[in-house]
């Protein structure tokens, strides 16, 4: 049997000029709504001029598989908040498995410590894109994504910003989704809506100060964002957050596949089916049932052993299926 052993990288470009982020950024633009899109010549912009920045550090980095570039992330590191704000986190078409996505998570994690970032809180924006009776099925599969990897929604309204004054259409309701560094089932009125005034006042109006004629009616337009939650937040000293069962929460990136969960789960089965094939034995010697009926009861009798199985132990289940994703990616498909 041939494998095929793939390496992970991420790696922080430092010009517009480099070639790898030109290749970047055709991802991100192949791969990005048009209403959640940015303009590619403002990240090229914060990518030459962001180190002036002296409350925070920006930063554009390509996702490798075996030196191969395969993904875009944008985000921003906000020091006297000890917050890291992701704007896209990006993984072409071909490449998009679960088990790409907790890779690049968990090599997230290390990149940090390079930096030696110091945080507290991660946050993310979710677009309710293309809605239909009020669901967004987009946000729905990003939101469960982000919770395999202990992100929580804030349980409240939130409005993203503007992607410039003169996008009006780029006005979407979202949900916030933060992972804290330590687990948490809620959050401080007043530590929520510090983080959100730096992601709204330090992160997108500094963003779109760089149009001095519109810089003014762009900072209104957060302020009032800004004053909105704070009304909506006024008589709620705690945020609950809402994220993946409290059991499975880690509150910070796994640093590795649940494989001994998974293996629970897998004895589970192959007992299961040395049941069935027990009683399929004592069918066969003492019932005189035609021995397709026989194999059919046999059947029916593993499947509904496993979906037991796997509805009482949800937990395990899911560390299989987790299981299963990572290891997609030593073979060659």
């Amino acid at each position: 049997m041939t494998t095929v052993h793939q390496v992970f990288t991420i790696r922080s470009f430092k010009s517009a000029k480099d070639r790898d982020f030109l290749n970047a950024i055709q991802i991100y633009d192949a791969n990005t709504h048009p209403q959640i899109k940015t303009d590619s010549r403002e990240i090229a912009h914060w990518i030459q001029h962001g180190a002036k920045r002296s409350d925070g550090k920006f930063y554009v980095c390509g996702l490798y598989v075996s030196g191969i570039l395969v993904g875009f992330v944008e985000f921003i590191y906000l020091r006297q908040e000890r917050l890291l704000h992701f704007d896209y986190f990006i993984i072409e078409s071909s490449r998009r498995t679960f088990g790409a996505f907790y890779t690049f998570a968990d090599e997230m994690r290390a990149f940090f410590e390079e930096e030696q970032i110091e945080w507290d809180f991660i946050t993310a924006e979710v677009a309710h894109l293309d809605e239909v009776n009020d669901v967004s099925k987009y946000a729905q599969r990003l939101i469960r994504l982000f919770h395999q990897v202990g992100f929580c929604e804030a349980v409240m309204e939130y409005q993203q910003p503007l992607l410039g004054i003169e996008h009006p259409d780029t006005a979407v309701k979202a949900t916030l989704l933060i992972l804290p560094r330590v687990e948490m089932e809620s959050i401080s009125r007043t530590r929520l809506l510090e983080l959100v005034s730096a992601i709204y006042r330090k992160h997108y109006g500094e963003w779109y100060s760089i149009y001095k004629d519109t810089e003014a009616q762009y900072r209104n337009h957060t302020d009032q964002l800004f004053a909105d939650l704070k009304l909506q937040l006024a008589n709620k000293p705690e945020i609950q957050l809402r994220g993946p069962e409290r059991e499975s929460l880690v509150g910070v990136l796994p640093k590795g596949p649940p494989l001994r969960e998974a293996l629970f789960y897998l004895i589970k089965i192959a007992a299961s089916a040395f049941a069935v094939a027990a009683f399929n034995f004592f069918l066969r010697h003492n019932v005189e049932f035609p021995i397709v009926w026989i194999f059919a009861i046999s059947a029916s009798a593993f499947v509904l052993l496993v979906i037991t199985i796997s509805l009482t132990d949800k937990k395990r289940f899911e560390a299989f299926k987790l299981l299963v994703s990572l290891m997609s990616k030593f073979f060659d498909r």
